[in-house]
């Protein structure tokens, strides 16, 4: 259980979830070892990777070095910039049904090998059963292909202790190669309609983000799973990451089902570089494609289901835009789900 000491200084379990991108996991690494709140412990959750990405993220714990390809962004502090540069003491789990027990306290980084390519929300769930609930208050989900800056931690605590209710907050996350471009101001809103989702202030300047998130908060329907902190009681209230959608949507199904419950926030100066797409380019993009389409659908089917015939008209109207545009592949794809009764199951 945690300590009185731990609770004035939270305890947080920062995941990854990779899958063939080692290069993009140790930079991010590298810059969360960096964060001014050092009470955390790293989980790597390995989805059955291909290309020795536990061994490749092993051997630079053992000799951590700056890689020549690496961005310097404002306000992002490295581990590699140290002198000494201290080895990142780590060690290897295969995946683990039950809680592993306290974190030895002379390791920093534990990487998991989940037996399987399950997903981003398999992943995080093999993460969260991994460290167990008791040692930690929060759990910050970040993509592998993330850069954080050094406050972006302390941030996130500071607006998820503010109220008990808060029970999801989302940072502001910008373009890695447009680092005054906005992706996403902590999450998206859901079009009700028909189940379409976009991101808030996407594309924007980060000129304009606010400091006050309470604008943005009003607009949330979920949070962007690129950095999604998420406090402990959440978790257990409302359960693990529902894992049918594979990729797509699990966020906007986790928020959804904790909506009558918890709150939604947003710490904007809670800042993360997002290298969009980097960590799942390596899989096909009809594969990925595939998967958002059905998630759609799911999501619809399982929480708006009188709004179905929207959602598919909808689909529809795009497979015609494809079509237009000479995308047959698309347009094939976005024909096969609609035909399809297993994909919104």
């Amino acid at each position: 259980m945690l300590t009185l000491q731990e609770l004035s200084s939270p305890r947080v379990a920062i995941v990854l979830v990779n899958w063939n991108g080692w290069r993009e996991c140790i930079e991010c690494i590298d810059t969360v070892l960096a964060q001014s709140h050092q009470n955390f412990h790293i989980f790597v959750v390995d989805n059955d990777s291909q290309d020795q990405s536990v061994e490749r993220i092993m051997a630079w714990c053992s000799a951590p070095e700056a890689k020549a390809e690496w961005r310097r962004l404002p306000g992002v502090a490295r581990h590699t910039d140290r002198s000494p540069c201290n080895k990142v003491s780590h060690r290897e789990v295969s995946n683990a049904v039950h809680p592993m027990g306290p974190t030895p306290e002379d390791c920093q980084v534990t990487l998991v090998r989940s037996g399987g390519n399950l997903g981003f929300a398999g992943g995080c769930n093999v993460a969260i059963r991994a460290a167990g609930m008791d040692e930690f208050a929060y759990f910050w989900f970040l993509n592998p292909d993330t850069v954080v800056e050094r406050a972006a931690l302390v941030e996130l605590l500071a607006r998820a202790e503010s109220q008990s209710s808060m029970g999801i907050v989302g940072s502001t996350l910008l373009f890695y190669d447009k680092p005054d471009v906005v992706h996403t101001q902590g999450g998206g809103r859901l079009n009700r309609s028909n189940g379409t989702a976009a991101h808030i202030g996407e594309g924007s300047s980060f000129k304009l983000v606010p400091t006050d998130g309470a604008a943005v908060e009003r607009e949330l329907s979920w949070v962007c799973g690129a950095s999604m902190f998420v406090s402990v009681p959440y978790i257990r209230e409302i359960g693990p990451m529902q894992e049918d959608y594979f990729l797509y949507y699990e966020e906007a199904d986790w928020a959804t089902r904790g909506r009558h419950r918890f709150q939604l926030g947003y710490a904007p100066r809670s800042i993360v570089f997002h290298k969009s797409g980097a960590n799942s380019s390596k899989i096909m993009p009809m594969f990925t494609a595939g998967f958002y389409y059905r998630s759609r659908l799911r999501f619809v089917n399982r929480f708006l289901p009188d709004r179905m015939p929207a959602a598919k008209r909808q689909l529809f109207m795009e497979m015609l835009k494809h079509l237009a545009r000479g995308r047959w592949a698309v347009a094939r794809l976005i024909g096969v789900t609609l035909l399809s009764t297993e994909s919104f199951r």
